[in-house]
């Protein structure tokens, strides 16, 4: 038996039009499709988890807190001040800053509704979880399982290997962004992963080339349909 789990990255308020902040264009075309895989009749999934971006309101990542436009690209030093071994100077990363987004309580941060209460009344011998992410104001987490400093982890991957899980099936927002780097941080905690393209929508759809190619290179499985992803295991 598959031993698989959903993981629903981001559909949240602020990720949606038409009044998200951070809107990814057309991004609620996806919602029926989304609220389709959580039938657990249809597909067995052992365990269901949404991750939900909650940002303080002075959260590092936050061009306002830099007095520079959005989407201007800064230089951020290791949270822990951590030096390169070779140089002796604290490791930086070059980040993108964005427009205040997911702030903790508030509308933007709501994960949107229909797939909440259909979360939420799932039967009660799903295993399920709500995995909050980028709390902690110095750094950012692209990623699901871990910031993008590797530094600390969120309880996602105690939770799927308590419940036995070993495949993951991502679908989400955006394709080339949170379900990107969290589907990589999946298969280097060791699990299968597979991502739904046509669950996914990226910010910048005119680079998808680029996208799945760092997909590819990072071992990640796309497949267009869940269709496609249900017939591999019949191979």
């Amino acid at each position: 038996m598959l031993k698989a789990a959903l993981l629903i990255i981001d559909v949240q308020e602020d990720f949606l039009p038409p009044n998200g902040a951070l809107a990814v264009p057309n991004g609620r075309a996806i919602i029926d499709k989304i609220l389709s895989l959580c039938d657990v009749s249809r597909f067995l999934w052992l365990a269901i988890a949404l991750t939900q971006d909650w940002h303080p309101t002075n959260h590092i990542l936050f061009a306002s807190q830099h007095n520079v436009e959005p989407f201007t690209n800064l230089e951020f030093e290791h949270p822990g001040k951590e030096k390169n071994a070779c140089t002796g100077k604290i490791k930086c990363k070059r980040q993108t800053v964005w427009p205040d987004h997911c702030v903790q309580k508030t509308k933007g941060s709501e994960i949107e509704p229909s797939i909440l209460a259909t979360f939420d009344a799932l039967p009660a011998y799903i295993p399920k979880l709500i995995v909050q992410k980028g709390y902690l104001q110095d750094r950012e987490y692209y990623l699901c399982f871990s910031d993008v400093w590797h530094l600390h982890k969120t309880e996602l991957e105690d939770f799927l290997l308590q419940n036995e899980i070993s495949h993951i099936v991502v679908v989400g927002l955006a394709y080339d962004y949170c379900v990107l780097h969290s589907a990589v941080d999946s298969l280097l905690s060791r699990f299968s992963t597979a991502v739904i393209k046509d669950c996914c929508l990226s910010v910048h759809p005119e680079k998808i080339k680029e996208t799945e190619q760092a997909y590819q290179e990072a071992g990640v499985q796309l497949f267009a349909t869940m269709d496609d992803f249900m017939a591999s295991l019949q191979n």
